[in-house]
């Protein structure tokens, strides 16, 4: 099963219109420039890893009561879950570990011991960001209720879709309610694409919604 932190985005290329000019005759290149006017342009390509580590929330964008959390390696916890009762989820699970994006930098953050907040930044071609970011949010509110099962252990979620921020190109939100031994805990995923980069806030509502607009204002202003 995917997991998602909602889960795991500048360089910018233009495609050039050639005016053919010279011989031709002015029906011919009034063709030619409609040609130029109507042809796509290329898409921004994706951005590595290491480009995409710096524009990550900090500390200091933060503010007080927050701290890093240090990244560990994977334990393989999330290995044996499962989804029943979504046939949306159950059928992108089925894709596994296969990565969504070009690439991907994340960090995490607790507030105050009892609060987390993770990020994660995506980069791809604009429209794969945009086709896939949503089939991710259209696959996880498709289902109102469904069970997810870690081990043995089974846990009720109730999905529902958010307000979005008016961010970015797109925007993308839905929260969790997770009933779980310990009480029920709560859970907000919200994303904003800017071109060919998109930042997903996933954790406490208040701190999702607190700290979405530094997240994309760190973004380049043209991606």
């Amino acid at each position: 099963m995917r997991i998602s932190t909602g889960t795991r985005w500048i360089l910018t290329t233009a495609l050039c219109g050639v005016l053919i000019t010279g011989c031709s005759s002015e029906e011919e290149g009034g063709a030619e420039e409609a040609k130029a006017r109507t042809a796509p342009t290329a898409e921004p390509k994706p951005l590595g890893e290491g480009a995409l580590r710096p524009l990550l929330l900090s500390q200091a964008d933060l503010g007080t009561g927050y701290v890093q959390v240090q990244d560990k390696a994977d334990t393989g916890e999330f290995d044996d879950v499962a989804i029943q009762g979504c046939p949306s989820l159950e059928k992108l699970g089925e894709k596994g570990d296969e990565p969504m994006f070009a690439s991907m930098a994340s960090t995490g953050f607790t507030y105050d011991t009892d609060a987390t907040i993770g990020e994660e930044l995506h980069s791809d071609r604009p429209s794969v960001l945009s086709s896939k970011l949503r089939e991710l949010f259209g696959a996880y509110t498709d289902c109102p209720n469904y069970t997810m099962t870690a081990g043995t252990t089974p846990i009720e979620v109730k999905v529902s879709k958010s307000d979005t921020p008016e961010l970015g190109d797109e925007q993308f939100a839905y929260t969790s309610t997770m009933e779980l031994p310990s009480g029920a805990q709560i859970v907000k995923t919200t994303a904003v694409r800017k071109g060919n980069i998109a930042v997903m806030l996933v954790g406490a509502p208040a701190l999702v919604d607190r700290h979405i607009a530094t997240a994309v204002d760190k973004l380049p202003a043209e991606s």
